[in-house]
């Protein structure tokens, strides 16, 4: 149920993200497969606020919010295979400040503290999804805004970031194909939902 909900919320965001942009745009980049933490749901709507306020303001696109724990090549292991064997995720995550950088997919985020069991899961999908060669060693983070600004004002926007808690749960999954990087808007909007 709760995938389905997630399955019709990125349906909605994805309307308002691809408006007016072109088709094919990831045709020369390597395509990856993303594996997302999705949070809770109040927590949800309190990043999605922001996520969609920072959106308006420098008209960025929208995306979910959540924190990437693998990235596998196109070519890897079916999604649906790889999360019915490491099956349930329940993990907390403790804020631990929010930064900024000059990478598009990182423009400004929250930053958690890294998590033994949010590794072992990630170690997980890694050995579940059959690429034994390139270990992911998770930096959990959760973007709010994609975008080229200027460190000044990247800065300040973190400086006003107020979040009501600082703990964050995490109980669902899902896989997303992305362009890698992702250095565009118009690469966000193509993104697409593989699984659940």
């Amino acid at each position: 149920m709760l995938f389905s909900r997630f399955r019709c919320r990125i349906s909605r965001l994805r309307t308002g993200m691809t408006r007016g942009w072109g088709r094919g745009q990831m045709a020369g980049k390597t395509r990856a497969i993303a594996y997302w933490l999705l949070p809770e749901a109040a927590a949800r709507e309190v990043f999605l606020r922001e996520i969609k306020g920072l959106a308006r303001q420098f008209g960025a696109p929208l995306f979910e919010p959540h924190v990437t724990i693998f990235i596998a090549p196109e070519n890897s292991r079916a999604p649906l295979e790889v999360l019915h064997e490491v099956g349930p995720v329940d993990i907390e995550l403790t804020i631990h400040s929010i930064r900024v950088s000059e990478q598009f997919t990182k423009t400004l985020f929250v930053q958690f503290e890294r998590n033994d069991a949010l590794q072992q899961f990630g170690d997980a999908i890694w050995k579940a999804s059959g690429m034994w060669a390139d270990r992911y060693l998770i930096e959990p983070h959760l973007s709010l805004l994609y975008a080229k600004l200027p460190s000044k004002t990247n800065q300040r926007l973190a400086d006003n970031i107020r979040l009501p808690f600082r703990e964050v749960g995490f109980t669902s999954i899902c896989v997303m194909r992305c362009a890698r990087p992702t250095t565009r808007p118009i690469e966000v909007g193509q993104w697409k939902l593989l699984a659940p």
